[in-house]
């Protein structure tokens, strides 16, 4: 019933994403005087290395948001609707997803010849980044705002410690501490309106990362 082609795209997103961060850290970095001083990093007083900070969502993606709470937040029939969850130990990734009331309609609709593609499907993906340090953290978050201004073109204030939105993408990426969580929302039909629900998403997160 699920599509295949739609569910390997989702996964398909954790490799990008990480991909992105890596061609990111590696661009050059550009010296900002109004910029605050970085965090004092903790340093291992034997092998002068910091110290990197826990990160209990590793090997737990779907506990950063639990599936109870999604399914109180969006009023899911987990029986009537499909309510599926899957993650990927140790790379803190969780991916969820549940029928659309309308999805018979929407997959008759799509096997018609001719007929453009409507997804049938609401997802959602949480996945976490853990740069081990805020200061690192920091690094990498501004470099994605700075460097794919063009693709996330929004800054949302009152989400983590700093967060930014992508239309394009579905995404709202949040910074917490040492973590960056990434939120993907595929809920309702006009991108933009996915907004203010991931961050609802993104909040219950912040709840546990504080």
């Amino acid at each position: 019933m699920f599509n295949q082609k739609s569910n390997t795209c989702l996964f398909l997103s954790l490799g990008l994403f990480l991909t992105l961060f890596s061609v990111v850290s590696c661009t050059s970095k550009k010296t900002d005087k109004n910029a605050p001083p970085p965090p004092v990093l903790a340093i291992d007083s034997v092998t002068g290395a910091p110290i990197r900070l826990p990160n209990p969502w590793k090997d737990a993606g779907c506990e950063l948001v639990t599936d109870d709470e999604i399914v109180g937040l969006f009023d899911i029939d987990v029986n009537k609707y499909a309510f599926n969850a899957r993650s990927l130990p140790g790379r803190g990734f969780c991916l969820r997803s549940w029928l659309k009331p309308d999805w018979k309609e929407r997959e008759s609709g799509n096997e018609k010849a001719g007929a453009e593609y409507v997804e049938f499907k609401n997802t959602l993906v949480t996945q976490v980044l853990d740069y081990g340090n805020e200061h690192t953290s920091r690094e990498q978050f501004d470099m994605l705002r700075r460097d794919q201004r063009n693709v996330f073109e929004e800054d949302v204030p009152d989400v983590g410690d700093d967060a930014i939105w992508s239309t394009v993408q579905r995404a709202l990426v949040f910074k917490r501490g040492h973590l960056v969580v990434k939120v993907t929302l595929e809920y309702t039909d006009e991108p933009h309106k996915n907004l203010e629900l991931a961050k609802k998403v993104a909040k219950l997160a912040l709840q546990k990362m504080n």
